[in-house]
C-alpha cells in the first residue's frame, strides 16, 4: 500500500468515527431530535435534526466509498471488512 492511500485512509478512519461520535453524542444531549418533528420545536433541537442528516449523509457516503476500494483493490483479506 502506498504511502498516500495509506494516510488517505487512515484520514477517512478518523473522518468516519468523528462522525458516528458526534452523531451519537448530539443524541445523548438532544434526546428529543431523534423523535418525531412537532410544532413549536426549540431552534436548537432543529439544528441538531440538521446536523444529524448530515451525519447520516457523510456516514453512508463513506460506506459508499469503502464499498468502491473494496471491489477495486481487495488487497489484503484481512482488511476487507475495513479498508479504511
Amino acid at each position: 500500500m502506498s504511502f498516500e492511500r495509506l494516510v488517505t485512509t487512515r484520514c477517512l478512519a478518523a473522518l468516519e468515527s468523528a462522525a458516528a461520535t458526534v452523531s451519537r453524542a448530539l443524541l445523548a444531549i438532544y434526546p428529543e431530535a431523534g423523535r418525531e418533528l412537532y410544532d413549536g420545536e426549540p431552534v436548537d433541537v432543529t439544528a441538531v435534526r440538521a446536523l444529524l442528516d448530515a451525519c447520516d449523509h457523510l456516514l453512508a457516503a463513506l460506506d459508499d466509498y469503502r464499498s468502491h476500494l473494496v471491489v477495486e483493490s481487495p488487497g489484503n483479506p484481512d482488511q476487507l471488512g475495513w479498508p479504511f
